[in-house]
């Protein structure tokens, strides 16, 4: 089983691939790291908004897992978030 790391600085609006499709599944630790600004960063499809995203709360880790063939998103309605990602397949 392979792991992988990453860490992304997202911009204010603007989505950005987090996780690229696999045709395995996958499994996904997300982390929002903005630990003392409480920063907001939403996760979903390539469509991802604010208003459509799941919520990864600041300082908290989720995971997911992502069925064959998917990606995943990230977008931050604030001027600049970090989101740290770790996945297995």
């Amino acid at each position: 089983m392979a792991f992988e790391t990453a860490q992304f600085t997202l911009l204010q609006g603007v989505r950005q691939k987090v996780v690229s499709a696999k045709a395995t599944a996958q499994h996904v630790c997300i982390h929002n790291h903005e630990h003392a600004a409480s920063k907001e960063i939403f996760i979903g499809d390539s469509t991802v908004t604010s208003s459509t995203g799941i919520h990864a709360v600041a300082t908290q880790t989720s995971m997911i897992s992502l069925p064959p063939g998917t990606d995943l998103w990230a977008v931050t309605p604030e001027t600049s978030a970090v989101l740290h990602i770790a996945v297995s397949y």
